[in-house]
């Protein structure tokens, strides 16, 4: 008799184990395959980040919430004017009834809601009802295509506590402070807003282009005023399906399928992946040595015969390196850093943490990593703005600062891992031209250093003598 109790007792836990087994590999599977699609939270892995305690200002928005996740904080209240005035403006400048714009939000309510938390804890959702969550949508919606059609409208910048453009600017990119691409779309039904475009024109402050007038536009991007004249389309863009603003403003910046063929193979090769599981693992029979995992800076980078360059490649995170007959060329994407541009890339990087990215997708993380490589010191941050590699309207420490604190918390990607092993092989492949370099660069930073004095002592005879007469 006990034994049939045991029986039936340990039939009972397997059930119930094969019940929850089966539950749970359908919710993560269902949570794996709606990643991309997803708005998530700010990884609990890079809150560091995310600026200093929870309210991280490359987390939590400063002026302007969008979406639920920081609905109803009390110093965003004064933008909910704004927000209902802009709603106001645009079904004018459509045509339509407030109620007929609300009841198409308010028949994507459910769609949208899958967008957000995987699961019914997260209370910012959750206290929503699905007409609550509409209006919201629909209120947050309009305001971004109103800011997008015209960023200098009074009604933006009317209030005593306003903020500037940029504050919005920054705000619109936070990870946690997107709504769904659907709602975007819908809007975009009633009036025609090319919001593809206005996403590649702020992308462009990310680095300049190849083409006249970009400190113009760095400098309208800092004082606020968006410029409108850039074609920014290219044909991967206009079809691809962003989840939100963030995921296309990284899409556009990584234009991965407009890379040449011999660029592309970095996303996804099957030599990233080798070199990745073997750096990482640490295998009996690494491809990779240990030491490919070593810092190069840009100084020591210059001490061995590699020149930096900016690459003229369209796209952000290119690194290609080159060995040419006696130097090397390490061509990397130019950037341009100011409190706007530095919490974007923290949110691409946050939004490649928290995605399921075919292959190797850490490619903004990537490029971030390398830069932060290649500062060991302040002089190397000189140099990389010496070369035009950084514009930057931060010092030198606080640059080093942002790039060393942001690349301790990413993850190492497939394009990082490569180019650490093309430099380990540069350094192996020419140990005499090396030590040439190395000789030639001491040389000439001594004779720098000594023709300096030289100059300086003979100003100072110069001004001895001449005080001298003078006193005579």
């Amino acid at each position: 008799m006990n034994d049939a109790a045991t029986g039936a007792t340990a039939q009972e836990i397997v059930i119930a184990m094969e019940d929850r087994m089966h539950k749970t590999r359908d919710r993560i599977e269902s949570r794996v395959a709606t990643m991309q699609s997803r708005i998530h939270r700010f990884p609990r892995g890079l809150r560091g980040i995310g600026g200093d305690g929870e309210d991280g200002h490359y987390i939590v928005p400063s002026v302007v919430a969008i979406g639920p996740y920081h609905h109803g904080l009390p110093h965003l209240q004064e933008m909910e004017d704004v927000k209902h005035a802009a709603a106001y403006h645009f079904c004018s400048d459509a045509g339509r009834s407030t109620m007929e714009v609300y009841e198409r939000i308010l028949s994507l309510a459910g769609d949208a809601r899958h967008c957000y938390a995987t699961d019914t804890d997260d209370e910012a959702v959750a206290r929503l009802s699905d007409a609550e969550l509409a209006a919201m949508l629909l209120l947050d919606g309009c305001f971004l295509l109103q800011y997008m059609i015209n960023s200098d409208a009074p009604m933006f910048f009317a209030g005593p506590n306003l903020p500037s453009g940029e504050a919005i600017l920054k705000d619109m990119m936070l990870l946690e402070n997107q709504i769904p691409w659907l709602v975007l779309d819908a809007l975009t039904d009633f009036l025609s807003v090319d919001v593809r475009q206005f996403v590649g024109d702020i992308g462009d402050t990310f680095f300049p282009k190849e083409r006249p007038g970009w400190m113009a536009r760095m400098f309208q991007m800092t004082c606020r005023r968006i410029p409108a004249e850039t074609q920014f389309h290219s044909q991967s863009t206009i079809s691809y399906k962003p989840a939100h603003l963030l995921g296309l403003l990284r899409f556009s910046q990584s234009q991965l399928h407009s890379m040449p063929s011999q660029d592309r193979w970095y996303q996804g090769s099957s030599k990233a992946f080798h070199l990745m599981k073997n750096v990482l693992r640490h295998g009996r029979k690494k491809k990779v040595s240990s030491k490919a995992l070593r810092s190069t800076s840009a100084v020591e980078l210059a001490q061995i015969g590699v020149k930096l360059t900016t690459s003229k490649a369209t796209w952000l995170g290119d690194m290609t390196l080159r060995k040419n007959l006696f130097f090397g060329e390490l061509s990397l994407s130019p950037l341009f850093l100011n409190d706007v541009t530095a919490c974007w890339l923290v949110n691409m990087a946050a939004l490649e943490a928290s995605t399921a990215w075919d292959s190797d997708g850490f490619v903004v993380s990537s490029y971030l990593s390398v830069l932060a490589m290649l500062m060991d010191r302040e002089e190397d941050v000189h140099h990389l703005r010496a070369k035009g590699l950084l514009r930057s309207i931060f010092s030198n420490a606080r640059t080093m600062d942002f790039f060393k604190g942001l690349a301790q918390h990413l993850r190492l990607g497939g394009r990082q891992v490569i180019l650490l092993d093309q430099i380990e092989s540069y350094k192996r492949s020419r140990p005499l031209r090396i030590f040439l370099h190395r000789r030639i660069y001491g040389s000439y930073k001594t004779m720098t250093i000594a023709s300096l004095f030289s100059i300086v002592g003979v100003l100072v005879g110069i001004f001895k003598t001449l005080l001298s007469k003078k006193q005579q």
